[in-house]
C-alpha cells in the first residue's frame, strides 16, 4: 500500500495496560465511522505496514479506541508503536455529498466563484484552522486566501475536479486589485479632498 493511496486516520498514542493494547487516536470529525475497522496501516520508518486488529473496544473519549493489534502482546511491543501515524486506504473514507469535501481531496482542483461563475484559480491546499478551513488558491500569479465558514455556499463537482464557493464581495480585489502604491490618488483624511 502506497501512502498516496491512503489518508491519515490518526495516531497510536500509547500502550493501554500490560497485554499489548494501544490507544488509537482518530483525527476525524465523525470517528464512529471507524469503530468497525479490522486492519490499519502504521507508518514505520517511512513505509506503511499493515496490522490486523484482534479486538477493538470503546474508550471514554469519542476520538479514541482501545485496540489489540495481531502479534502485539506485551507492553514493550505496544510502547514501540507509540507515536506511529495510522493510515487507511482512501476508498474507506465515507462518501460526502456535493456540499462537503475532504481537505486533502481538493488540492489541484479549480476554484470558481459560485455567484458569478468566474474562474478564481487553482487550489494549492486547504489550511485547517480551528474556526474554519481556508482555501489557498493561486490566482493570476498571486496567492488568494478564501475563508470557508459554515455560511459560505459550497458546491463540489468531483468529476470535474471543481470547487464552487460563494466568496465575500471585494475579497478578490483585496488580493488582485490596485494597491495604494499604484494609485494616483491619495486620501489625507479630509472629506472630499484628494491630491494627485
Amino acid at each position: 500500500m502506497n501512502i498516496e493511496d491512503c489518508f491519515l486516520l490518526g495516531k497510536i498514542t500509547k500502550p493501554h495496560g500490560y497485554k499489548g493494547d494501544v490507544i488509537l487516536y482518530i483525527d476525524a470529525d465523525q470517528p464512529q465511522y471507524y469503530a468497525d475497522i479490522d486492519c490499519i496501516y502504521l507508518e514505520i520508518q517511512g513505509r506503511l505496514v499493515p496490522h490486523f486488529l484482534d479486538s477493538v473496544k470503546a474508550h471514554s473519549s469519542a476520538h479514541k479506541l482501545i485496540v489489540q493489534l495481531e502479534g502485539v502482546e506485551s507492553e514493550a511491543a505496544s510502547r514501540a508503536l507509540g507515536g506511529a501515524n495510522v493510515f487507511l486506504p482512501i476508498k474507506m473514507l465515507p462518501k460526502l455529498d456535493n456540499r462537503e469535501f475532504y481537505l486533502h481531496e481538493v488540492q489541484g482542483w479549480t476554484a470558481v466563484n459560485a455567484d458569478s461563475g468566474q474562474l478564481i484559480g487553482t487550489i494549492g491546499k486547504v489550511l485547517d484552522y480551528a474556526m474554519y478551513p481556508i482555501l489557498e488558491v493561486q490566482c493570476e500569479g498571486k496567492e488568494v486566501l478564501i475563508p470557508l465558514p459554515s455560511e459560505i455556499k459550497i458546491n463540489v463537482d468531483r468529476d470535474a475536479r471543481r470547487l464552487s464557493v460563494s466568496i465575500p464581495d471585494g475579497l478578490l480585489d483585496v488580493y488582485l486589485g490596485e494597491t495604494s502604491e499604484e494609485s494616483d490618488h491619495f486620501w489625507d483624511g479630509e472629506e472630499g479632498e484628494t491630491e494627485d
